[in-house]
């Protein structure tokens, strides 16, 4: 239970501080299956690259015209883990190992960083289909190990 209200607080800090429309973060939330459209918009809102009010198409049309994936890709679609990995790779500049670096963050690599960082478990596949919620909570924890963002340093008594 606590794990679950420490994850829930880390989501809704890392979500606020991008501040996305509360209806795609609820719908990612419920979603069985996390979507390239709901993947791509939080890249694209955090990178400023779309308003936060446009379209899951509109994501992932921007994410292909500044280079984030190689692919239009059907923003109905499930996203695989590993699709999801090099899409957030491309957010945060991430200190990687010898061939991440070699090969600027291809996804394998960018996927064996992850797992290396503790980002995602050495259990997980890179052809897995997540839900909604991990694909968010994968996203928390990168924001709180590549951005600076310290939960540790948040006060939570009212001044």
């Amino acid at each position: 239970m606590k794990r679950i209200l420490s994850v829930l607080f880390c989501l809704f800090v890392g979500v606020s501080v991008y501040a996305q429309s509360a209806d795609v973060i609820t719908s990612l939330l419920e979603s069985k299956e996390a979507t390239f459209g709901q993947v791509c918009y939080l890249a694209a809102v955090q990178e400023n690259l779309i308003n936060e009010n446009d379209s899951f198409e509109t994501a992932v049309q921007a994410l292909f015209e500044n280079g984030m994936i190689p692919d239009l890709e059907d923003p109905e679609a499930p996203i695989p883990l590993i699709d999801i990995v090099y899409i957030y790779s491309r957010l945060w500049p991430i200190n990687g190992g010898l061939m991440y670096r070699i090969t600027k963050g291809s996804p394998r690599y960018a996927f064996k960083q992850f797992q290396a960082d503790g980002v995602l478990s050495s259990k997980q596949e890179p052809s897995d289909i997540i839900s909604g919620a991990k694909a968010l909570s994968i996203y928390t924890s990168c924001v709180n190990k590549y951005s600076g963002f310290d939960i540790k340093s948040v006060s939570m008594e009212s001044e």
